[in-house]
């Protein structure tokens, strides 16, 4: 059947964007509930035995579900090496953690961490156990399964934490984490089951291997720059403000990361496909950031509008300050919107080194500017260097990016003019929403009528301006398609 990539992608695009928006929706309720139930202190600590943990998962990534994904050759010793290779990584990382837990407590200054630390390094143990045939629902773009263990493990790991939080405080987060990741793991065997095997075979992965260096090179540099971020916060503003900015942080990234993981997820596997195509191709890339436009600009533009109620009317007092912070961090992340396109397309075409080079660049910025600005303006510094990252990211990044990317650009622009004012207008009136109904009941109502103004704005203007919105639609979904004229 022709096409057929396309429209198992569109498939894969409901099943993934309705785990991720639904997992996401769940996790920021989960975490204004928590918010109102924990302290920032709780928050602080909690942050940092996550940052431990990521860093230490990031600093041992081996890319070897990636590299499934975009290799063409199937092998019975390749899953036995990454079912191998994860498990010892991840009794490594949980070994280290809870050795060095007083360490890195002592590095953050805040000796009451050491126990959280300890806790969450059960998480990547467990996780690390996981069958790596998992990597082939991606591949193959069924994202359905996927779907279904996704949002089991948000609910049972968000109704673990809510319910312990009051006789747990911070550590009720914790033991959700753990919770679900042993949901998470014990379901994976049941849709892509494998029968686990210790064996260390280089020659059986070694195009995974080489593959994964890049992705291991690139995961080690995010998580030491978070690392640095967050120590730079924490002794320099205190654990308190940490908890603050991981807060706003959290908020902030939701609409940028739900976009990567709803979308980008699904457009590597379908680049993989169509990388000897470049009709096909360049179709799907131009799909991939009129996507991305239609969700990040009004959902950014909602987020904006609502930081301030949502700091009033949902966190409370205890929380005062948090919304400026968001404000900026949010702006920073939508800077980024062309580099979530490019990403994707750079990893499944092999280009990975282009990627690493566009971290390192982001990085300096971002570090740099945080030690510049944090003395004068505080934690308000850490939206600056948001923002300045991410004009150094996707600057670089359209540099980098392959010859099919130049084409599309321009005339998206248009498009994303009509889009920017379209979603300026269902901020306004998510804001007047949220004052003109008291309460959190006005920043829901306010979220749903700036959305359903967006929608319905934007659907009208494809019809009168012709966005491409239909058009690009159309590839993945053929009842969306424009009818010829």
């Amino acid at each position: 059947m022709p096409a057929s990539e396309e429209r198992r992608a569109g498939r894969a695009l409901i099943w993934n964007g309705l785990q991720k928006i639904l997992s996401k929706a769940l996790y920021l309720l989960g975490t204004l509930v928590l918010g109102r139930l924990l302290t920032p202190q709780d928050f602080g600590l909690v942050a940092i035995a996550a940052v431990a943990v990521t860093t230490a998962m990031g600093a041992t990534e081996t890319g070897m579900t990636t590299a499934i994904v975009q290799s063409s050759v199937r092998d019975e010793g390749n899953y036995e090496l990454a079912w191998t290779v994860n498990v010892l990584r991840g009794a490594i990382v949980c070994l280290a953690l809870m050795l060095l837990a007083p360490l890195i407590a002592r590095l953050f200054d805040d000796p009451h961490a050491v126990g959280p630390i300890r806790l969450l390094a059960l998480v990547p143990l467990i996780a690390s156990l996981a069958s790596p045939r998992l990597a082939n629902l991606i591949r193959e773009l069924n994202f359905g399964k996927l779907a279904m263990i996704g949002i089991g493990t948000v609910v049972v790991e968000l109704g673990v934490s809510i319910a312990l939080a009051q006789s747990l405080g911070g550590i009720a987060i914790i033991v959700g984490k753990i919770a679900g990741a042993l949901m998470l793991t014990g379901s994976s065997y049941i849709i892509a089951p494998h029968r686990p095997r210790f064996r260390l075979r280089h020659a059986a992965g070694q195009h995974l291997i080489a593959f994964g260096r890049w992705i291991f090179a690139i995961a080690i540099l995010g998580v030491t720059s978070d690392l640095i971020l967050k120590v730079l916060i924490s002794t320099r503003l205190g654990v308190a403000s940490l908890g603050l900015f991981s807060l706003a942080d959290k908020l902030a990234e939701t609409p940028n990361q739900l976009a990567n993981e709803a979308v980008g997820t699904v457009a590597m596997p379908l680049y993989v496909q169509l990388r000897e195509d470049k009709v096909r191709l360049t179709a799907a890339l131009r799909s991939h950031v009129t996507a991305l436009m239609c969700f990040l600009l009004p959902a950014t533009a909602l987020l904006i509008a609502l930081a301030l109620p949502l700091e009033q009317h949902v966190l409370g007092p205890a929380w005062a300050g948090t919304s400026p912070i968001v404000v900026l961090l949010a702006i920073g992340y939508l800077f980024e919107l062309l580099f979530q396109a490019v990403a994707p397309l750079l990893t499944a075409t092999g280009a990975v080194p282009r990627l690493f080079m566009v971290d390192v660049l982001q990085y300096i910025v971002l570090i740099g500017s945080m030690a510049l600005f944090s003395g004068p303006f505080g934690l308000v510094a850490a939206g600056i260097a948001r923002i300045l990252a991410s004009l150094v990211v996707v600057i670089a990044g359209v540099a980098v990016a392959p010859p099919i990317f130049a084409p599309i650009a321009a005339p998206l622009t248009r498009s994303g003019l009509i889009l920017s004012a379209l979603a300026a207008a269902a901020g306004a009136a998510a804001w007047f929403t949220a004052q003109a109904i008291p309460n959190a009941a006005g920043v829901v109502c306010g979220a749903g009528v700036g959305a359903v103004i967006f929608l319905g704005a934007a659907w009208m203007c494809d019809m009168a301006l012709k966005i491409g919105i239909r058009e690009c639609l159309g590839a993945f979904f053929p009842m969306l398609a424009p009818k010829p004229s």
